[in-house]
């Protein structure tokens, strides 16, 4: 016998406040999560992406794009530590593209007795929304080469990037 994994560590499930569905994944969604939240995050994963000028962003409703709303100005970090404007491709994605991962979410798992660990969350926290912005990744990155077969990216995941806070992704053309 050959086992496969799945992609996210089950072991991610001892970070979770509740221990509904303790041992795998389907327990804990068919308890707590409804279909309509489960295909809201499907959409999530594959968001629209819109091309401006050979710059590519995504944004979460391309039939909003407005061109007047959107300029093609990033920023950049200086090598003072300091962040000033750029219209360089890179940076102007790189600025765009910034996905706030713990910012991103209103609702959390009520845990009082978790002390803060970095950029305002537990550890547990921290590091299931740097799992969640791995996933994030994997699936942007399909979507991505999907629509754009001609294209290489890279991707970013840190703390704190450019002008926002927490835990963040972003990505850009090579």
């Amino acid at each position: 016998m050959k086992v496969y994994q799945g992609d996210i560590s089950k072991e991610s499930l001892s970070l979770f406040v509740s221990d509904i569905g303790s041992g795998e994944f389907f327990s804990y969604v068919g308890h707590l999560v409804s279909l309509e939240q489960a295909i809201s995050v499907l959409g999530l994963l594959s968001p629209d992406f819109i091309e401006v000028n050979g710059h590519i962003f995504w944004l979460p409703n391309a039939q909003q794009y407005d061109p007047q709303k959107f300029h093609l100005s990033g920023l950049v970090e200086t090598e003072s530590s300091m962040l000033e404007q750029s219209t360089s491709r890179r940076d102007v994605e790189r600025y765009r593209n910034i996905f706030s991962i713990n910012q991103f979410f209103s609702k959390w798992e009520d845990a009082p007795g978790r002390p803060v660990f970095k950029v305002g969350l537990s550890e547990e926290d921290y590091r299931l929304c740097h799992l969640f912005a791995e996933q994030v990744t994997r699936y942007w990155r399909r979507a991505l080469s999907d629509a754009f077969p001609e294209k290489v990216f890279q991707f970013e995941i840190a703390d704190d990037l450019l002008d926002e806070y927490g835990v963040c992704l972003t990505f850009w053309q090579s």
